[in-house]
């Protein structure tokens, strides 16, 4: 959608309402000229009823929906010039009235309903609220018709516009969860999720939170399941999650924000039948915990080594199956460990990934970690941080001290070098076979 104030028809009013009753007139099969349609607008235009015409040309909007399809995005065009001249009062009701029956209509014109709406949005004001629904409608018609893929180049500007459309808070929330809705039913689970977050992002702990309940746990519910999502820690600062404590969905979040893989075990056997009420998979749940563990492992032990041994014990399998998580790529038990290492190995194989990387020893049967994210960044990590700034600096004052002493050692080799050249005593060859000192 482009910014455009598109301007449809020219000509007076009252020849653009008679012209769009002879077309409504044709579509119902009336007489030309002479049908009852044709005779009502004209009676209503006598008396200067112009809303109420508008009203009536609303109500016809179904009947649009017959129009060829070649025919369909002009006569609707026409409608949309006729009602920009009803009063501001009712306008809004006028258009929103218009667009229900394209969202709600099964006929097979997608492409002609999105141009329509396309025009609708770019004839209305920047700041209009209209813009608001319209956009909904797109979405709706998208949806339906399996085009969801012709907005989503769209949805990076929706924070944008929903500043300019200065829309309700609670319209912002319905729009996010529209959003969010629609995209999960058009199988986008991860931008699904994120418009999700961004509708809870929207509550404060001074609102009503147990409204978005159902949407909290959900969220929780697809973080787990979605294999890209590593960090929950953004996701539990939201107070729409917070306010689910003391729920089995919160615990377990808990545990795949900081825990490892016993501590999901030992919530698994406390929780007996949790994770499947959940709607969870444990196999799934189990994989992606060892990943997690496995990072944790990782990030405590940067620029050191980590045995195959403390490996396989930390994710509860044989030390056998540890070079196998290590080198293949996909995410199931015997390769998930791709998704979190960049690995070189001896041979210059290279895959690549997100959290950590590190040097595989097969040899040594170890793993070399040369860099980690943290899963959380607590007052542990900023006094990690704070230790490995302060050695650094050090680092860099004694660097900066030898290079120094060695500039002070240059100069006095100079300066001896000078000395020892002016003191310097020059033997020459004399007449008659004599040395002469210089």
């Amino acid at each position: 959608m482009t910014y455009v104030n598109t301007v449809f028809t020219d000509g007076p009013l009252e020849v653009q309402v008679l012209e769009f009753a002879s077309y409504i007139s044709k579509l119902k099969g009336e007489p030309e000229d002479a049908g009852p349609f044709i005779k009502e607008t004209n009676a209503m235009l006598k008396e200067n009823k112009l809303e109420q015409v508008f009203q009536t040309f609303v109500a016809a909007t179904s009947i649009l929906l017959d129009a060829p399809e070649k025919e369909f995005e002009a006569v609707y065009n026409l409608l949309i010039a006729i009602l920009k001249s009803a009063s501001p009062e009712t306008y809004p009701v006028l258009i929103n009235n218009s667009i229900k029956a394209l969202v709600h209509d099964e006929h097979d014109k997608a492409i002609q309903k999105f141009k329509v709406l396309q025009n609708l949005y770019n004839t209305l004001e920047y700041s209009s609220p209209l813009r608001y629904d319209v956009f909904v409608a797109i979405l709706d018609i998208a949806t339906k018709n399996d085009e969801i893929e012709t907005i989503l180049p769209q949805l990076p500007r929706l924070d944008t516009w929903v500043k300019e459309w200065s829309i309700s808070t609670e319209q912002v929330r319905e729009l996010y969860l529209t959003v969010s809705n629609k995209l999960k039913e058009a199988g986008e689970i991860k931008r699904s999720h994120d418009f999700l977050l961004k509708y809870l992002a929207t509550y404060t702990s001074s609102d009503d939170l147990s409204v978005a309940k159902s949407a909290a746990s959900r969220a929780v519910i697809e973080a787990i399941q979605l294999p890209e999502i590593l960090s929950f820690e953004d996701l539990l600062e939201l107070d729409t999650i917070q306010a689910l404590k003391n729920e089995e969905v919160f615990e377990l979040l808990k545990v795949f924000l900081s825990g490892n893989l016993k501590e999901y075990k030992q919530f698994v056997d406390t929780n007996p039948g949790a994770v499947e009420k959940l709607g969870l998979s444990n196999e799934d749940n189990t994989r992606k915990i060892r990943l997690l563990t496995l990072a944790s492992l990782a990030s405590e032990h940067v620029a050191s080594e980590i045995t195959y041994q403390t490996i396989a014990k930390a994710l509860e399998i044989e030390e056998e199956e540890v070079e196998m998580w290590t080198i293949d790529g996909n995410f199931n038990i015997a390769k998930i460990f791709v998704i979190v290492f960049n690995l070189t190995y001896d041979n210059s194989a290279v895959i690549r990934a997100h959290l950590i990387e590190a040097k595989v020893n097969q040899v040594r049967k170890t793993i070399l970690v040369n860099r980690s994210t943290y899963r959380t960044f607590t007052m542990n990590q900023w006094q990690q941080l704070s230790d490995k700034l302060d050695g650094w600096k050090q680092s860099l004052a004694d660097i900066l001290q030898v290079i120094a002493n060695a500039k002070l050692i240059a100069q006095h080799s100079n300066v001896n070098a000078n000395v020892a050249s002016s003191s310097a005593v020059v033997v020459i060859e004399g007449t008659g076979g004599q040395e002469e000192e210089s």
